[in-house]
């Protein structure tokens, strides 16, 4: 089912408002060019700035900071990408993530096989777990839905390990580290609960997990509500318990549900019960989805690698735009998301003004900025779309 995106539903807009007014007022008054506001004005983005960085491994925003992660090296750094603080010594650091209150950094070293913790603030070092258990990793998150089930703990760490195929699931205690808790999901199953590529985690606005699954024959991101369910004993052939359940993005589309909606990056409906994913060019689906972010107004950011291009999503995961290219972002591996208030004129929540993608092939960490951005920091409107 094609959608059409809401900024252009809005541009569609105020240019009929102009005719009307044109109309209504006489051809030799002079007509305003619209201004792009609200909706459509945070809807486009500009590819902005290129910074130097090689040897990118990932990067994630909290709380107006940008983390920037090397083999060896972790850093905050500010919208310019100027270096505030740093931290090294690591043994080919792989992973790292911030808690949803923007606390600690947790980062995975993989020639260590563990997981080191710091202070968000001045990144001083706080802790350490070794977990030998964990084969690899290349994405974490954090998530609390569930953590009272721990006494102490204050939020869950997930860990994507595609080695092993499992998302392992830690509850994290500030006194006593991390304490394994079963896991998220598996490979090994064809339904939507079963994860075949773990890939990139986000936490979305209503507290569900949101997870890429980069298998060639999904290309999908899933929902998860990732309270562990306890009446999942781990018995016969699923020994694996406590994990998490598949969650709809909005109201079922057929009944009873098919995978797809659970799921972004597909166009099956109920004509099409037994749709299962794969690579795709077509908006709003992926080729190799392997990050995921969400902003201030709920938005989903996808890092769609083998199409070299982020696509955004509404919270309930319908298309909304997508930008990026070959020349500007091959192939990106992780995005960071800086949130700020809009003043296009409408009441708007924060959303995603600049965007940080890590593009390694280039070696480079490229800043887009939203059109609304871009006028803010320039002075001028932004250039038409290419």
């Amino acid at each position: 089912m094609s959608r059409i995106p809401a900024g252009i539903r809005a541009l569609v807009a105020i240019w009929v408002l102009a005719l009307v007014g044109l109309f209504l007022s006489g051809c030799g008054d002079k007509i305003a060019i619209p201004q792009a506001v609200g909706d459509f004005s945070t809807s486009g983005y500009q590819p902005g700035t290129s910074f130097d960085f090689p040897g990118i491994v990932q990067l994630t925003t909290s709380q107006g900071r940008l983390y920037v992660l090397s083999a060896d090296s972790l850093s905050r750094r500010n919208t310019k990408f100027e270096q505030q603080l740093g931290a090294g010594g690591f043994e080919n650091a792989q992973a790292l993530c911030v808690d949803g209150d923007g606390t600690w950094v947790f980062v995975w070293e993989e020639g260590a096989k563990r997981v080191q913790w710091f202070d968000a603030n001045d990144l001083a070092p706080l802790g350490a777990a070794d977990l030998p258990e964990v084969a690899t990793v290349v994405a974490m998150v954090t998530n609390p839905a569930g953590i009272e089930q721990v006494p102490g703990a204050v939020t869950y760490l997930y860990l994507s390990d595609p080695v092993t195929g499992v998302i392992h699931r830690f509850a994290f205690d500030v006194f006593n580290g991390l304490i394994p808790h079963g896991i998220l999901t598996r490979s090994g199953g064809q339904a939507a609960r079963f994860v075949l590529d773990a890939a990139g985690m986000a936490t979305d606005s209503d507290d569900f997990l949101l997870v890429c699954d980069a298998d060639t024959s999904r290309n999908w991101v899933i929902r998860f509500s990732s309270e562990p369910d306890v009446a999942d004993v781990g018995v016969g052939e699923e020994p694996d318990p406590l994990r998490g359940q598949v969650a709809l993005f909005d109201n079922p589309s057929c009944v009873p549900p098919p995978a797809s909606d659970y799921v972004i990056g597909d166009a099956a409906g109920c004509e099409d019960p037994d749709w299962v994913g794969g690579p795709s060019t077509e908006l709003g689906e992926f080729h190799r989805p392997v990050a995921v972010a969400v902003d201030g107004s709920g938005r989903i950011f996808v890092a769609d690698r083998e199409n070299d291009r982020i696509q955004v999503f509404s919270a309930q995961g319908e298309y909304l735009l997508q930008f990026g290219s070959l020349t500007l972002s091959p192939a990106p591996i992780s995005l960071g998301l800086y949130d700020t208030p809009s003043t296009g004129g409408q009441d708007l929540p924060n959303y995603a003004g600049y965007v940080f993608v890590a593009v390694p092939d280039l070696g480079v960490v490229r800043r887009f900025e939203s059109n609304e951005q871009y006028k803010e920091d320039t002075g001028k409107p932004p250039p038409p779309p290419q």
